[in-house]
């Protein structure tokens, strides 16, 4: 097995929408989340969460004070002209 790093680049949008879907997922209890069912390995889950720490040494809008708004602004200019769009769309 090759265990070399790999690179994806982000833009600012998809780097917040991506970061706010985990962390809402890992954090808000309030809010549906995918079912355990679906994942077939706890790696899968280790991968989100790492994958949402990285987002956060990153990202600096959500500690700031608009930061709702930020991520508003980033659905709407991602969801444009997709707004059908579902995951197995």
């Amino acid at each position: 097995m090759d265990h070399k790093s790999v690179t994806i680049t982000l833009d600012a949008d998809r780097a917040i929408v991506l970061g706010e879907l985990i962390s809402r997922w890992e954090h808000d209890a309030d809010k549906p989340y995918p079912w355990d069912d679906c994942f077939e390995s706890p790696a899968e889950v280790r991968v989100l969460l790492g994958l949402l720490g990285d987002l956060e040494s990153q990202l600096t809008a959500p500690f700031r004070s608009d930061y709702g708004e930020i991520v508003e602004r980033a659905r709407a200019r991602l969801a444009d002209g997709y707004e059908d769009m579902t995951l197995r769309a």
